[in-house]
Protein backbone atom coordinates (compact mmCIF):
# COMPACT_ATOMS: atom_id res chain seq x y z
CA UNK A 1 0.00 0.00 0.00
CA UNK A 2 1.94 3.13 -1.30
CA UNK A 3 0.30 6.61 -0.01
CA UNK A 4 -1.55 8.17 -2.50
CA UNK A 5 -3.33 11.27 -1.21
CA UNK A 6 -1.51 13.28 1.61
CA UNK A 7 -3.61 15.59 3.95
CA UNK A 8 -1.75 18.70 5.17
CA UNK A 9 -4.07 20.44 7.30
CA UNK A 10 -2.68 23.83 7.84
CA UNK A 11 -3.36 27.15 10.62
CA UNK A 12 -1.34 29.53 9.04
CA UNK A 13 1.74 29.03 11.88
CA UNK A 14 5.24 28.39 10.67
CA UNK A 15 4.67 25.79 13.59
CA UNK A 16 2.52 23.98 11.45
CA UNK A 17 4.48 24.56 7.88
CA UNK A 18 7.46 22.25 9.41
CA UNK A 19 5.18 18.94 8.10
CA UNK A 20 5.46 19.98 4.55
CA UNK A 21 8.81 18.85 4.17
CA UNK A 22 7.88 15.57 5.52
CA UNK A 23 4.94 15.22 3.19
CA UNK A 24 6.91 16.19 0.19
CA UNK A 25 9.40 13.15 1.30
CA UNK A 26 6.24 10.52 1.30
CA UNK A 27 4.66 12.05 -1.73
CA UNK A 28 8.33 11.68 -3.71
CA UNK A 29 8.71 8.17 -2.54
CA UNK A 30 5.60 6.61 -3.76
CA UNK A 31 3.96 9.48 -5.89
CA UNK A 32 1.45 10.76 -4.08
CA UNK A 33 -0.70 14.57 -4.29
CA UNK A 34 -0.33 16.44 -1.40
CA UNK A 35 -4.16 18.46 -0.54
CA UNK A 36 -3.49 21.60 1.55
CA UNK A 37 -6.68 22.27 3.74
CA UNK A 38 -7.22 25.02 5.71
CA UNK A 39 -10.29 25.01 8.19
CA UNK A 40 -11.52 29.11 8.50
CA UNK A 41 -13.86 30.03 11.59
CA UNK A 42 -17.08 30.91 10.32
CA UNK A 43 -19.85 32.94 12.08
CA UNK A 44 -21.73 30.22 13.65
CA UNK A 45 -18.46 29.26 15.31
CA UNK A 46 -17.14 32.47 16.71
CA UNK A 47 -17.86 31.96 19.98
CA UNK A 48 -20.65 34.17 20.42
CA UNK A 49 -18.99 36.67 18.55
CA UNK A 50 -19.83 38.11 15.52
CA UNK A 51 -17.71 38.48 12.33
CA UNK A 52 -17.26 41.58 10.01
CA UNK A 53 -18.12 40.60 6.57
CA UNK A 54 -15.33 42.98 4.80
CA UNK A 55 -12.78 41.38 7.36
CA UNK A 56 -14.33 38.13 6.64
CA UNK A 57 -13.43 38.36 2.78
CA UNK A 58 -10.31 39.81 3.71
CA UNK A 59 -9.17 37.06 5.58
CA UNK A 60 -10.21 34.20 3.41
CA UNK A 61 -8.14 36.55 0.34
CA UNK A 62 -5.09 35.99 2.43
CA UNK A 63 -5.70 32.60 3.07
CA UNK A 64 -6.05 32.08 -0.84
CA UNK A 65 -2.86 33.86 -1.28
CA UNK A 66 -0.76 31.87 1.43
CA UNK A 67 -2.13 28.61 0.33
CA UNK A 68 -1.13 28.88 -3.32
CA UNK A 69 2.66 30.47 -2.17
CA UNK A 70 2.80 27.37 -0.31
CA UNK A 71 1.15 25.11 -3.47
CA UNK A 72 3.80 26.69 -5.74
CA UNK A 73 6.71 25.61 -4.02
CA UNK A 74 5.11 22.01 -3.23
CA UNK A 75 4.26 22.07 -7.49
CA UNK A 76 8.28 23.36 -7.90
CA UNK A 77 9.38 19.29 -6.78
CA UNK A 78 6.91 17.95 -9.12
CA UNK A 79 4.27 17.14 -6.53
CA UNK A 80 0.81 17.58 -7.72
CA UNK A 81 -0.79 19.66 -4.89
CA UNK A 82 -4.30 20.97 -4.54
CA UNK A 83 -5.64 23.41 -1.50
CA UNK A 84 -8.90 23.87 -0.07
CA UNK A 85 -10.23 26.40 2.55
CA UNK A 86 -13.64 25.31 4.62
CA UNK A 87 -16.05 26.45 7.40
CA UNK A 88 -16.34 25.05 10.85
CA UNK A 89 -14.76 23.39 13.23
CA UNK A 90 -11.31 22.14 12.58
CA UNK A 91 -11.49 18.63 13.83
CA UNK A 92 -14.43 17.84 12.11
CA UNK A 93 -13.95 19.19 8.97
CA UNK A 94 -10.33 17.70 9.17
CA UNK A 95 -12.22 14.32 9.44
CA UNK A 96 -14.75 15.21 7.12
CA UNK A 97 -12.21 16.30 4.25
CA UNK A 98 -10.44 12.83 4.58
CA UNK A 99 -13.83 10.73 4.09
CA UNK A 100 -14.76 13.02 1.10
CA UNK A 101 -11.48 13.05 -0.61
CA UNK A 102 -10.35 9.06 0.00
CA UNK A 103 -7.43 10.67 2.43
CA UNK A 104 -5.03 7.51 3.22
CA UNK A 105 -2.51 9.69 4.78
CA UNK A 106 -2.46 13.00 7.10
CA UNK A 107 0.55 14.64 8.39
CA UNK A 108 0.43 17.37 10.85
CA UNK A 109 2.81 18.78 13.48
CA UNK A 110 1.66 17.75 17.63
CA UNK A 111 0.35 21.57 17.76
CA UNK A 112 -0.35 24.45 15.95
CA UNK A 113 -0.75 27.94 16.24
CA UNK A 114 -1.55 27.67 19.72
CA UNK A 115 1.73 26.45 20.68
CA UNK A 116 2.63 23.54 22.99
CA UNK A 117 0.49 23.27 26.47
CA UNK A 118 0.66 20.72 29.65
CA UNK A 119 -0.90 18.08 27.00
CA UNK A 120 1.02 15.78 24.40
CA UNK A 121 -0.86 17.39 21.36
CA UNK A 122 -3.05 19.70 20.43
CA UNK A 123 -6.79 19.78 20.67
CA UNK A 124 -7.29 19.30 17.32
CA UNK A 125 -4.84 16.87 16.55
CA UNK A 126 -5.69 14.47 19.17
CA UNK A 127 -9.44 14.59 17.92
CA UNK A 128 -8.12 13.85 14.46
CA UNK A 129 -6.48 10.84 15.91
CA UNK A 130 -9.43 9.52 16.67
CA UNK A 131 -11.72 10.53 13.90
CA UNK A 132 -9.90 9.82 10.73
CA UNK A 133 -9.75 6.31 11.04
CA UNK A 134 -6.50 6.53 8.35
CA UNK A 135 -2.95 6.69 8.49
CA UNK A 136 -1.28 9.81 9.90
CA UNK A 137 2.30 10.92 10.68
CA UNK A 138 2.94 13.01 13.33
CA UNK A 139 5.98 15.67 13.59
CA UNK A 140 7.33 17.73 17.00
CA UNK A 141 8.18 20.85 15.89
CA UNK A 142 11.48 22.25 16.27
CA UNK A 143 13.54 18.13 15.22
CA UNK A 144 15.18 18.31 11.99
CA UNK A 145 15.50 15.62 10.18
CA UNK A 146 16.67 14.46 6.80
CA UNK A 147 12.95 15.34 4.92
CA UNK A 148 13.24 18.85 6.59
CA UNK A 149 16.39 19.99 4.94
CA UNK A 150 14.23 18.45 1.21
CA UNK A 151 16.21 15.28 1.54
CA UNK A 152 15.04 11.66 1.74
CA UNK A 153 14.89 9.83 4.63
CA UNK A 154 18.17 8.29 5.40
CA UNK A 155 17.18 6.11 8.52
CA UNK A 156 14.43 4.72 9.38
CA UNK A 157 13.07 2.69 12.67
CA UNK A 158 10.46 0.25 12.09
CA UNK A 159 8.98 -1.20 15.22
CA UNK A 160 8.22 -4.99 15.42
CA UNK A 161 6.75 -7.27 17.48
CA UNK A 162 5.90 -10.50 15.49
CA UNK A 163 2.98 -9.89 14.42
CA UNK A 164 1.82 -9.88 10.78
CA UNK A 165 1.19 -5.93 10.88
CA UNK A 166 4.56 -5.34 12.00
CA UNK A 167 5.62 -7.23 9.00
CA UNK A 168 3.67 -5.51 6.76
CA UNK A 169 4.77 -2.02 8.23
CA UNK A 170 8.27 -3.15 7.32
CA UNK A 171 7.57 -3.79 3.77
CA UNK A 172 5.80 -0.98 3.25
CA UNK A 173 8.49 1.18 4.05
CA UNK A 174 11.24 -1.13 2.65
CA UNK A 175 8.90 -0.11 -0.59
CA UNK A 176 9.53 3.67 0.32
CA UNK A 177 13.34 3.43 0.58
CA UNK A 178 13.72 1.21 -2.49
CA UNK A 179 16.00 2.92 -4.82
CA UNK A 180 17.38 5.38 -1.88
CA UNK A 181 20.50 5.52 0.21
CA UNK A 182 18.71 4.63 3.54
CA UNK A 183 19.06 2.20 6.25
CA UNK A 184 16.12 0.39 7.96
CA UNK A 185 16.30 -0.65 11.43
CA UNK A 186 14.43 -3.39 12.21
CA UNK A 187 13.43 -3.19 16.22
CA UNK A 188 11.94 -5.67 17.98
CA UNK A 189 11.83 -5.24 22.10
CA UNK A 190 11.39 -8.26 24.49
CA UNK A 191 9.26 -7.13 27.00
CA UNK A 192 10.57 -8.18 30.64
CA UNK A 193 7.34 -9.95 32.31
CA UNK A 194 6.24 -7.82 35.32
CA UNK A 195 5.50 -9.88 38.75
CA UNK A 196 4.10 -7.27 41.12
CA UNK A 197 3.57 -8.45 44.42
CA UNK A 198 4.46 -7.30 47.82
CA UNK A 199 7.29 -9.23 48.70
CA UNK A 200 10.57 -9.76 46.39
CA UNK A 201 10.09 -12.45 43.87
CA UNK A 202 12.08 -15.44 44.79
CA UNK A 203 15.03 -17.15 43.60
CA UNK A 204 12.99 -19.35 41.45
CA UNK A 205 10.84 -17.20 40.18
CA UNK A 206 13.46 -14.94 39.17
CA UNK A 207 15.37 -17.80 37.03
CA UNK A 208 11.62 -18.42 35.54
CA UNK A 209 11.44 -15.06 34.25
CA UNK A 210 15.37 -14.99 32.79
CA UNK A 211 14.21 -18.21 31.05
CA UNK A 212 11.13 -16.64 29.60
CA UNK A 213 12.92 -13.89 28.25
CA UNK A 214 16.09 -15.94 27.11
CA UNK A 215 13.14 -18.21 24.94
CA UNK A 216 11.55 -15.18 23.39
CA UNK A 217 14.67 -13.62 22.91
CA UNK A 218 16.56 -16.38 20.63
CA UNK A 219 12.97 -16.52 18.48
CA UNK A 220 12.79 -12.76 17.90
CA UNK A 221 16.71 -13.46 16.91
CA UNK A 222 15.65 -15.39 14.41
CA UNK A 223 12.37 -13.81 13.47
CA UNK A 224 14.05 -10.63 12.55
CA UNK A 225 17.21 -12.12 10.55
CA UNK A 226 14.58 -13.51 8.25
CA UNK A 227 12.95 -10.68 8.09
CA UNK A 228 15.88 -8.52 6.88
CA UNK A 229 16.99 -11.46 4.96
CA UNK A 230 13.82 -11.36 2.84
CA UNK A 231 13.47 -7.60 3.01
CA UNK A 232 17.50 -7.24 1.51
CA UNK A 233 16.74 -5.91 -2.00
CA UNK A 234 18.72 -2.65 -2.65
CA UNK A 235 18.16 -1.59 0.82
CA UNK A 236 20.32 -1.98 3.84
CA UNK A 237 18.51 -3.24 6.42
CA UNK A 238 19.62 -3.52 10.61
CA UNK A 239 18.17 -6.45 12.84
CA UNK A 240 18.35 -5.12 16.47
CA UNK A 241 17.09 -6.85 19.49
CA UNK A 242 16.73 -5.41 22.79
CA UNK A 243 15.30 -6.12 26.30
CA UNK A 244 13.45 -3.76 28.24
CA UNK A 245 10.66 -4.01 30.55
CA UNK A 246 9.12 -0.45 28.97
CA UNK A 247 8.77 -1.33 24.86
CA UNK A 248 7.65 2.07 24.45
CA UNK A 249 10.15 4.02 26.35
CA UNK A 250 13.18 1.68 24.60
CA UNK A 251 11.98 2.55 21.17
CA UNK A 252 11.43 6.54 20.86
CA UNK A 253 14.69 6.24 23.39
CA UNK A 254 16.77 4.30 20.41
CA UNK A 255 15.13 6.13 17.81
CA UNK A 256 17.22 9.01 19.31
CA UNK A 257 20.32 6.97 19.77
CA UNK A 258 19.99 5.81 16.16
CA UNK A 259 19.24 9.25 15.36
CA UNK A 260 17.28 8.09 12.97
CA UNK A 261 14.75 10.47 10.75
CA UNK A 262 11.25 8.73 11.10
CA UNK A 263 9.86 5.78 13.34
CA UNK A 264 7.49 3.95 11.42
CA UNK A 265 4.90 1.34 13.40
CA UNK A 266 1.62 -0.02 12.92
CA UNK A 267 -1.53 1.50 14.82
CA UNK A 268 -1.81 -1.89 16.36
CA UNK A 269 0.31 -3.87 18.36
CA UNK A 270 0.01 -8.36 18.72
CA UNK A 271 -2.20 -7.04 22.06
CA UNK A 272 -4.38 -4.41 20.62
CA UNK A 273 -8.02 -5.38 20.26
CA UNK A 274 -10.23 -3.84 17.08
CA UNK A 275 -12.05 -1.40 19.51
CA UNK A 276 -9.24 0.95 19.17
CA UNK A 277 -8.28 3.27 16.81
CA UNK A 278 -4.67 2.83 18.12
CA UNK A 279 -3.14 0.84 20.21
CA UNK A 280 -1.01 1.72 24.11
CA UNK A 281 2.17 0.93 22.50
CA UNK A 282 1.66 3.33 19.36
CA UNK A 283 0.13 5.99 21.55
CA UNK A 284 2.86 6.05 24.24
CA UNK A 285 5.37 6.34 21.36
CA UNK A 286 3.81 9.20 19.24
CA UNK A 287 3.19 11.20 22.42
CA UNK A 288 6.77 11.02 23.95
CA UNK A 289 9.08 10.33 20.51
CA UNK A 290 10.72 13.55 19.55
CA UNK A 291 11.55 11.74 15.90
CA UNK A 292 8.52 11.98 13.53
CA UNK A 293 6.36 8.86 14.01
CA UNK A 294 4.75 7.53 10.75
CA UNK A 295 1.71 5.41 12.25
CA UNK A 296 0.13 2.79 9.40
CA UNK A 297 -3.51 2.19 9.80
CA UNK A 298 -4.76 -1.07 8.94
CA UNK A 299 -8.40 -1.89 10.40
CA UNK A 300 -10.87 -2.95 7.96
CA UNK A 301 -13.04 0.11 6.87
CA UNK A 302 -16.53 -1.80 8.73
CA UNK A 303 -14.25 -1.48 11.65
CA UNK A 304 -13.66 2.16 11.41
CA UNK A 305 -17.11 3.06 10.50
CA UNK A 306 -17.95 1.09 13.76
CA UNK A 307 -15.59 3.14 15.94
CA UNK A 308 -16.50 6.51 14.32
CA UNK A 309 -19.62 6.09 15.18
CA UNK A 310 -18.96 6.21 19.17
CA UNK A 311 -17.00 9.52 18.35
CA UNK A 312 -19.85 12.46 18.98
CA UNK A 313 -17.75 14.93 17.04
CA UNK A 314 -17.60 12.91 14.14
CA UNK A 315 -21.09 12.60 13.89
CA UNK A 316 -21.87 16.22 13.42
CA UNK A 317 -21.77 17.23 9.76
CA UNK A 318 -21.59 21.02 9.37
CA UNK A 319 -22.06 22.90 6.11
CA UNK A 320 -19.48 23.63 4.24
CA UNK A 321 -18.80 26.87 1.90
CA UNK A 322 -15.30 25.28 0.01
CA UNK A 323 -13.18 27.14 -2.30
CA UNK A 324 -12.84 25.88 -5.71
CA UNK A 325 -10.14 22.99 -5.66
CA UNK A 326 -6.92 24.33 -7.65
CA UNK A 327 -4.55 22.23 -8.79
CA UNK A 328 -0.65 22.90 -9.40
CA UNK A 329 0.80 20.68 -11.31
Amino acid sequence: MSFKHILLPLDGSTVAEEAIAHAEAIAHAGGAEIHLLHVQKSQAHAAGHSIDPVDWRLRRAELRSYLNHLAEGISERNIPVTLSIVEGRPAEQIVEFCEDHNIDLIVFTAFGRGGPSRFDFGSTAHKVFSGAGCSFMVVRPGQASAATNGAAYRRVLVSMDGSPRSEWVACQVASMLRGQAAELILLQVIAVPEMPRRMPITREEHATREKFVECNRRAAEAYLEEMARQLRNGIEIRPLLMVDQNVAERIYATADREQVDLIAMSAHDWQTGAEQFTGTLCHTVTCHSERPVLVFQDLPESQLQALRSGAEFCQIRHPTLPEDNSTHR
